[in-house]
């Protein structure tokens, strides 16, 4: 697919998942992005300590799951419509959604990844999903947890504490909390269905 788009440098693969995917994101000019990825995959690899998910995997996930930030929106858009993938009204409105469907993808068809604990999640880590398991929770929340701006993530302390009691009441309080604060501009049909979900178990 990479073919498609004359302006990504694909450089030597290893066939070590991890280092090709660095070396990729380095290779076009994304130093900030892979600074992120590393941040998310050591705050995965703690969250598979601390709820007995496979911690190799777990790091594997954080690094890949942004590896797609090399296609420019607008390309990820005209990609997916020509694949003829299901597109809801944010992924049209904001088209850079797409790149944790196309990450996955990249993860699978470039980077030789196959174990669905690593591809489930990276699918879904900016979203989530209804029925995610833990291993889609955990990304999802390392990615919120080491987010790619300046300074601590104003809702740090309340998902902290809620991951003292379980993964789904992270994700729960974190999605609360964007939604509360007005801060989903669009909402995605998968978060939606996601928090309906997670709703049903927290919400008093």
């Amino acid at each position: 697919m990479l073919e498609r788009f004359d302006y990504i440098r694909i450089p030597p693969l290893t066939g070590e998942a991890e280092a090709d995917a660095l070396a990729f994101l380095m290779a076009n000019g994304k130093p900030n992005t892979a600074r992120h990825v590393r941040n998310v995959a050591r705050q995965n690899e703690e969250l598979a300590r601390r709820f007995a998910l496979d911690a190799p995997l777990c790091r594997l996930s954080g690094i890949l799951h942004d590896v797609s930030a090399v296609i420019r929106p607008r390309d990820m858009l005209a990609f997916a419509r020509a694949e003829g993938w299901p597109l809801c009204r944010a992924e049209e409105q904001y088209p850079f959604l797409l790149h944790q469907r196309l990450s996955a993808l990249l993860a699978r068809d470039v980077f030789g990844v196959t174990d669905q604990r690593v591809l489930s999640p990276v699918s879904c880590h900016t979203t989530l999903k209804p029925g995610a398991d833990k291993y889609d929770m955990a990304l999802f929340i390392s990615d919120k947890l080491a987010w790619d701006q300046e300074g601590e993530p104003p809702f740090y302390e309340e998902v902290e504490k809620a991951l003292s009691h379980s993964l789904e009441r992270a994700c729960y309080t974190y999605m609360a909390y964007m939604i509360e604060n007005g801060k989903v501009l669009c909402p995605h049909d998968r978060w939606t269905a996601a928090f309906a979900g997670l709703t049903s178990l927290f919400a008093s």
